[in-house]
């Protein structure tokens, strides 16, 4: 099977054709919200092993899985029950990266699918291809994560994607799928940014955690009901500040371009970290010291033990929040770093991720050595590609706040293999 078609970026304005899957999206929340609430262990497995026959055609149709199975000795219908799982072998990014076009089953019309490239920020960029439920997917997902906040949505809300980053794409569509609602992309580096998001009110807000210290630093701009955010460490501090100037909720939720979203970090938590599985949509294998995924919803991307690249231990729990189910603890692969500007100024590290995008987490580490002092070791990448990535990192570093930022290429030598990338570094002395 053969693809054809080049990654790309695309914006639906045809919003009538989310309509057709509003009762799909109805259904996703509320599995959702049955699966985040089922006391019964047992039951809460034979939802899961439920979805197992359709996960079962699916590897029939995948030309990858179909391969490596036979290769293996196993058959899809040898996938009977959860715990047959671990007879199964495993697919990394590296090896989804190599076989993106193989792995897809593809429906009977594939006008529908489109390819994005994942972001890279926990490993190797892969191109994943998508069908139209899995681009309409956080819809739902929001759905369900409004009705777990209590978020009561005002009629026709407007959802906003905060952007941080250069490049400044802003658009404007319909959502349907969110009671009639729209989305707007707004970038913050647009002059008009505070006068504009006046203007739209929004009741939802998705950005990274730049993002939000800004919105919170323009108190100008009426608060969100719900703040979302993922991809990126969130500091405990920048959550309890929106809790307590804004009195907005700040979830914090574990997705992948390749998997959708997995888990939700609970808000109730007093140490944090304690991320709840969206089950029976995914399923994230217990007692591990890594992440390993297996996505039970329907897909034309099938996903069978999938390992994103993240450390992380699943277990069930009976959360004092009221949430029963599997949870992930000591998830690790966004560990917290904070760059310091001249002038004091913290800045998550992890708002330079997009400059890497191309290259896997344990190929580069930024580190700040001076205020205006970066070193930047870097393995793999074609000499010819160094000048335009530091061209690019530069320019970063200055619209995030340095005058005058030095970025020093060093060799790759002192890249030691780590179970957990480690991709940004402070050394800056203690102030004072």
């Amino acid at each position: 099977m053969t693809l054809g078609v080049a990654p790309r970026a695309r914006i639906r304005r045809d919003s009538h054709t989310q309509r057709p899957h509003l009762p799909w999206a109805l259904d996703v929340a509320a599995g959702l919200q049955r699966g985040s609430s089922m006391v019964d262990e047992a039951a809460a497995r034979a939802e899961l092993e439920a979805r197992l026959p359709a996960l079962r055609e699916a590897l029939w149709g995948s030309p990858y899985y179909v391969r490596v199975l036979r290769e293996s000795g196993l058959h899809p219908n040898d996938l009977r029950r959860l715990e047959d799982l671990r007879h199964f072998p495993a697919l990394d990014r590296g090896t989804l990266a190599r076989h993106w076009e193989d792995v897809p089953t593809l429906p009977a019309t594939s006008d529908e699918c489109v390819v994005v490239k994942s972001s890279g920020t926990t490993g190797d960029p892969v191109n994943v291809l998508r069908d139209r439920r899995d681009c309409l997917l956080m819809w739902a997902v929001l759905r369900f994560f409004t009705e777990r906040t209590g978020t009561v949505p005002p009629p026709r809300p407007r959802v906003v994607l905060l952007d941080a980053l250069p490049g400044g794409l802003e658009y404007s569509v319909r959502l349907p799928l969110f009671h009639d609602g729209a989305l707007h992309r707004v970038s913050v580096l647009r002059d008009d940014a505070v006068a504009r998001l006046t203007r739209v009110k929004a009741s939802v807000v998705f950005s990274d955690p730049e993002g939000l210290r800004w919105l919170l630093a323009h108190p100008e701009v009426p608060s969100p009901r719900l703040v979302l955010t993922s991809a990126q460490h969130l500091p405990h501090a920048l959550r309890d500040a929106w809790r307590q100037e804004r009195g907005a909720p700040v979830l914090n939720y574990y997705a992948a371009t390749e998997t959708g979203p997995l888990a939700w970090e609970c808000l109730e938590d007093a140490n944090q970290g304690r991320f709840h599985v969206l089950t029976p949509d995914v399923w994230l294998e217990p007692d591990g010291d890594e992440v390993v995924v297996t996505r039970l919803r329907p897909s034309v991307l099938p996903l069978l033990r999938y390992r994103p690249g993240d450390t992380g231990t699943v277990r069930r729990d009976a959360c004092a929040c009221g949430f029963h189910g599997w949870t992930l603890t000591g998830f690790g692969g966004r560990g917290a770093c904070a760059f310091h500007t001249p002038s004091g100024r913290a800045v998550d590290a992890w708002s330079l991720a997009w400059v890497f995008k191309h290259h896997p987490l344990r190929a580069f580490r930024l580190t700040q050595v001076a205020r205006e002092h970066f070193t930047l070791e870097l393995s793999g990448a074609p000499p010819d590609s160094v000048a335009a990535l530091c061209g690019r990192l530069t320019a970063a570093l200055r619209n995030l706040g340095w005058s005058a930022p030095e970025v020093q290429v060093l060799g790759a030598e002192g890249l030691a293999p780590a179970a957990k990338p480690l991709p940004f570094r402070c050394e800056l002395p203690p102030a004072g």
